[in-house]
């Protein structure tokens, strides 16, 4: 997509790409899911006010981070700086505009989205 040939450093950005791109949705999906309301919009709030500021802080600070890779003389460097920022930056704003609203509207509310019981083997569900 920019011009980088897929070669070893590439292939450590994706892997690396699996877990930095989920990061901030998952910490979301877990406060929503913990919420103490039914409703979506109560979840969702929760969500937002539980983890919303630690998630948009941790954008900010590995942001920042990666820009500072920018200014190395080694090209490593600048590519994984390049590579983080991008997704990163995609991963925040995916969460933030797209996740959240579609809590809102088609979250699941109540007890939808637990696993039943006999799932569990002796553990509690709750």
């Amino acid at each position: 997509i920019i011009g980088w040939s897929l070669g070893e450093n590439e292939c450590i950005f994706l892997i690396a790409v699996v877990g930095l791109s989920v990061d901030y949705s998952v910490h979301l999906l877990h406060a929503y899911h913990h919420g103490s309301t039914d409703d979506r919009k109560g979840r969702t709030q929760h969500s937002l006010s539980e983890m919303g500021i630690s998630v948009l802080n941790s954008a900010v600070t590995t942001l920042l981070a990666a820009l500072i890779l920018f200014f190395c003389g080694f090209y490593f460097f600048i590519q994984f700086g390049a590579f983080i920022f991008i997704v990163i930056a995609l991963s925040i704003v995916m969460s933030i505009t797209f996740l959240v609203p579609i809590l809102v509207v088609a979250g699941p509310q109540g007890d939808q989205g637990f696993l039943p019981r006999c799932c569990f083997r002796g553990k509690s569900a709750a």
